[in-house]
């Protein structure tokens, strides 16, 4: 059944753009729909939304509006909505709710209906709004995710265009290029099955019912893009000079341990012993190991040779500012709705952009300070017996 998804990703994918979110809300078996689901309104600012009733009825609706996840007959969040009536036999009928924000954050709403529908609606009928504290500043932190999601994506290129200009990866670190790949790949897999794979958001929202799915298009598309650049990048290594280097045995037997768990548990999804959420969230956690870890070869490497030459000071700068204007981005939308559990309930997250900067930080020191003027010489690198390395320097006067 699994095997099913994969061929019918691109037909998903591309049956996304075309769908309403009444279409989708339609097909769920919905009795109400909320016309946008999903919406963000200012403090003091309005927005609307449209409720319709699905459910052909025999006599009339009454229904009054409930918030957050105890179903409170109040709140401070948005100016309290007024209960309304549909008269019987008003299916596909639609009423317009004026929203108004009172204070930052998020609330849920929901519905209590008379007479009472057979289906429960609380877990699928209900509308999600964020308030912000200005539209202007939410603007901006939109405008700052787009430059962090450019910045990162340009930073893999500085590395293919050195190691193309020099014709050689010697001081490149196969073993990062190894754990850069395996976790591209993890990561694409996962957001792939988030993003297009039904049988994993029915399990989400099961289990997260005001929940909102954790991957958009432009995660799906870094994922993919991060792949095929780390496999350009690895290609290289086959063309230009490399010394002998190899993956050292410590890496590849880590690799060979986190294959063998994806493997397991991909057969184990196959033959329905785990659901398929569960493996997505075994990918997506496989990649985060990773990131945690897969600069580290190359840290050792400059300092074994005194040198990061090899090692492009760019791909790290770019890596540096995407990482800075994240955290950037993370903190004003923790001001604007406060919502700092957005910042730091997310430890995974935030602690991955804090990793990520640190090596930056370490990178830009060892290119910089420590081996600031030291290059190897052409003929001065030897790669002897589990790839430790020799090197003749040169120190510029």
């Amino acid at each position: 059944m699994h095997r099913k998804n994969i061929l019918l990703l691109i037909f998903a994918f591309c049956l996304t753009f075309h769908r309403s979110d009444s279409e989708k809300l339609t097909a769920n078996n919905h009795e109400l729909l909320f016309d946008p689901a999903s919406l963000t309104v200012s403090v003091g600012r309005n927005a609307s939304t449209t409720i319709h009733l699905v459910s052909e009825q025999d006599e009339p609706i009454h229904i009054s509006f409930v918030y957050g996840e105890d179903r409170s007959h109040s709140t401070d969040y948005i100016k309290p909505l007024a209960s309304i009536d549909f008269p019987r036999h008003s299916s596909r009928m639609g009423m317009v709710l004026i929203i108004t924000g009172l204070r930052p954050g998020h609330v849920i709403v929901g519905c209590n209906i008379t007479p009472a529908f057979n289906t429960n609606l609380t877990d699928r009928d209900f509308l999600r709004i964020n308030i912000a504290l200005s539209a202007k500043l939410d603007r901006i932190i939109n405008i700052i995710g787009w430059f962090s999601f450019a910045t990162w994506s340009f930073s893999f290129y500085p590395q293919i265009v050195l190691n193309f200009r020099r014709q050689s990866v010697v001081g490149l670190s196969f073993d990062f290029l190894a754990l850069n790949i395996f976790g591209y790949f993890c990561y694409s897999v996962s957001n792939i099955g988030f993003y297009s794979w039904k049988s994993v958001q029915d399990g989400y929202v099961k289990m997260h019912p005001h929940g909102v799915i954790p991957v958009l298009l432009n995660d799906v598309v870094f994922g993919l893009h991060g792949f095929i650049a780390s496999f350009l990048t690895i290609f290289q290594c086959v063309l230009f000079q490399h010394s002998g280097q190899q993956v050292t045995y410590a890496a590849s037997i880590l690799l060979f341990l986190l294959t063998l768990l994806l493997s397991i548990t991909t057969i184990l999804t196959s033959v329905n012993r785990m659901n398929l959420l569960l493996l997505m969230y075994f990918y997506s956690y496989v990649k985060l190991a990773v990131c945690a870890i897969k600069y580290i070869p190359q840290v050792l490497m400059n300092r074994r040779r005194k040198s990061t030459e090899g090692w492009s000071i760019g791909n790290v700068i770019f890596d540096f500012l995407g990482g800075i204007l994240s955290l950037v981005q993370m903190f004003l939308f923790a001001i604007n709705y406060n919502d700092w559990l957005s910042l730091f309930g997310s430890i995974t997250k935030f602690g991955l952009v804090i990793v990520s900067i640190t090596f930056d930080i370490v990178f830009i020191v060892q290119h910089y300070v420590l081996y600031k003027n030291r290059q190897q010489k052409p003929d001065g690198y030897q790669v002897l017996d589990n790839n430790e390395e020799t090197t003749a320097v040169t120190i510029n006067s």
